[in-house]
């Protein structure tokens, strides 16, 4: 079997993308600790995940009923960065207009249990702490806590992560 394949893992352009421009920027001076966001509904199908394995992670737990039957997984299941790459969708679509230059430090990342096909994902995002960048006045940093559920409610995958994201500008 041969697994040299290009996917197709674009995405149609939504409706938050379109008005992303027109959006007010949420600048770190807005974001207020202790803040919960909760949103998302990514479904996963059989044929999606055997096509991001195929471009991304070819192994045969993620590529084949049989092989996945047999395999710890006991089943088709999503690769980790499949789960990854939704996350990290999820949260572009949690946090419309805020004004993130980069994620500084990810840590105690965590996969809990296998995704499957039929399973929707949805997000919760923890906004922990903030602080101003310690040398560069036009940035402050947020320390948040990101959270992937399935449809019954269990913990699939977790990640904290340091957002340095831009400060309100001063007018002078």
């Amino acid at each position: 079997m041969s697994y040299n394949y290009r996917a197709d893992l674009s995405y149609p352009v939504s409706d938050a993308e379109e008005s992303a421009v027109n959006r007010p920027i949420v600048y770190w001076d807005d974001i207020v600790e202790g803040d919960l966001r909760e949103g998302g509904a990514h479904a996963f199908d059989a044929d999606a995940i055997k096509r991001f394995a195929r471009e991304f992670d070819p192994r045969p737990t993620h590529l084949d009923e049989t092989a996945a039957d047999a395999s710890f997984f006991k089943g088709l299941a999503a690769s980790g960065a499949h789960t990854f790459a939704v996350w990290a969708r999820l949260y572009w679509e949690l946090t419309p207009g805020w004004a993130t230059q980069a994620g500084t430090h990810m840590r105690d990342m965590r996969l809990f249990r296998p995704v499957r096909p039929g399973d929707v994902l949805k997000l919760r995002l923890t906004v922990l702490s903030k602080r101003p960048h310690p040398l560069r006045g036009e940035f402050g940093f947020v320390e948040t806590k990101h959270e992937l559920f399935n449809q019954a409610g269990q913990p699939v995958f977790h990640v904290e992560c340091t957002l340095m994201i831009e400060r309100r500008p001063v007018r002078g």
